[in-house]
């Protein structure tokens, strides 16, 4: 099973960065690489439009306000893992002036594949962390 993990620190406290990105349907708004984000199944699953148009559903798994962190799995698209599993999690000390947002997944990639998806799924997180701070201007 392959892992992947990024974390940034970022200058902002951790309740304003997760008030920001703690919605499940707001990756859009913070993530260049994804065009919309359309609520389906009461909020449970979102279908994200890349910018590159790949249609890909992904389910909420759990969601904690007193973590602030929720993880989701992928139902379906055109990314060639199984048993995808993510995390996207803030943490800091209340009323600190900086935090670490962190974005973990770990999935089994098509045979061929893994190193590639790795590097994919690296990218990605890493991306949408650029831009949450150039967003957030942070």
């Amino acid at each position: 099973m392959a892992q992947v993990t990024v974390s940034v620190t970022l200058a902002a406290s951790a309740e304003r960065v997760w008030d920001f990105i703690g919605g499940f349907h707001s990756l859009a708004e913070w993530s260049s690489s994804i065009k919309t984000s359309l609520p389906e199944q009461g909020g449970r699953v979102r279908r994200l439009k890349t910018t590159d148009g790949a249609i890909i559903a992904e389910r909420l798994q759990s969601f904690s306000e007193a973590d602030k962190s929720y993880s989701y799995t992928i139902v379906s698209g055109p990314i060639p893992v199984k048993n995808y599993r993510s995390t996207l999690r803030v943490t800091g000390e209340p009323g600190a002036a900086s935090c670490v947002a962190e974005w973990a997944s770990q999935f089994d990639a098509a045979e061929g594949v893994e190193e590639v998806m790795v590097g994919a799924f690296q990218h990605l997180y890493e991306t949408a962390f650029v831009d949450l701070k150039r967003i957030m201007a942070i």
